[in-house]
């Protein structure tokens, strides 16, 4: 695969739409998981596990995102 050297590549990439639908589908499968978790807990295992499905989220979508260092964006968002 030839590298794709683009000027504002991941502005593009943030505004695409199959790239944003990715990460939203990431998002909600994510909290899908700790629904039930979340019902049960009280006050403060709520904000715990809300700032634990935040972290997942982030981790996950570090990895479907071109590296900050990076000098190209080949092709990176994954296909829907």
């Amino acid at each position: 695969m030839k590298p794709h050297i683009v000027a504002d590549g991941n502005l593009r990439l943030r505004q695409d739409k199959k790239f944003q639908t990715r990460l939203q589908e990431l998002s909600n499968s994510i909290r899908a998981r700790h629904v039930a978790e979340l019902a049960k807990a009280g006050f403060f295992r709520r904000l715990v596990l809300r700032w634990r499905i935040a972290t997942e989220v982030r981790k996950e979508q570090r990895k479907l995102k071109p590296s900050h260092q990076s000098l190209y964006i080949s092709r990176i968002a994954p296909r829907v």
